[in-house]
C-alpha cells in the first residue's frame, strides 16, 4: 500500500486518483439521494381542504378533500367525500373520484355513479352543478372554503379513510 501511495505521489499511476474520484462521486450521489428523499417526504404532507355550502341554495352539504402531490409532476391528486350536513355520521359520507384539468375545473363522480359534480374552483370555493346519472336533474352547487379546525382534522381524515374502505374493501 505504501508503495502504491508512493507511486501516486510520484504521479506515475493514475489508478489511485481515479479510485478516489469514484469514491467521492459515490459519496456525493448517496448524499444527494438522501437529501432528495428527505425533501420529498417532507413535501408529501397532504393538503386538507374543507368546504361547506348548498345544493340548490337549500340543501346544506359539507365536502372534504385531501390532495397528495403526484410523484411525477408535483401536482396534487385529490380524493374526497361529501355529505348532507345533517348526516355527519361517517356511514353517510359519499366517496368522490376527483379529476381536474389544471385550470381549476373539477369533475367529481360519486362512487356508484349516483351523481356527478362539475365545479369551477375560485379562491372562495367552488361553484357549478350536480347532475343526476340520467342527466335529467341538474342542481346548482355553491361551496365555500372553510378553515379546517385543528381539533376536527382527525374527524375528517377518519371519515375519508372509513368511507374509502367502505366502498373499496373486498
Amino acid at each position: 500500500m505504501v508503495e502504491y501511495l508512493g507511486r501516486y505521489a510520484a504521479k506515475k499511476d493514475t489508478a489511485f486518483f481515479y479510485d478516489i474520484c469514484i469514491m467521492h462521486i459515490r459519496f456525493i450521489a448517496i448524499f444527494a439521494l438522501l437529501f432528495v428523499s428527505l425533501h420529498t417526504s417532507a413535501q408529501e404532507k397532504p393538503l386538507l381542504l374543507l368546504y361547506t355550502g348548498e345544493i340548490d341554495g337549500k340543501i346544506p352539504v359539507t365536502m372534504f378533500l385531501e390532495g397528495v402531490p403526484d410523484p411525477c409532476n408535483g401536482e396534487p391528486k385529490y380524493r374526497g367525500i361529501y355529505t348532507y350536513n345533517k348526516q355527519l355520521d361517517r356511514e353517510k359520507w359519499l366517496l368522490l373520484t376527483v379529476d381536474y384539468n389544471g385550470k381549476d375545473q373539477y369533475v367529481m363522480v360519486e362512487t356508484g355513479v349516483s351523481g356527478v359534480l362539475i365545479l369551477q374552483r375560485s379562491e372562495e370555493g367552488f361553484t357549478g352543478n350536480w347532475i343526476s346519472p340520467d342527466g335529467k336533474i341538474i342542481r346548482k352547487v355553491t361551496l365555500r372554503k372553510k378553515e379546517l379546525p385543528a381539533n376536527k382534522q382527525e374527524f375528517y381524515e377518519d371519515a375519508l379513510e372509513h368511507t374509502h374502505y367502505r366502498y373499496n374493501d373486498c
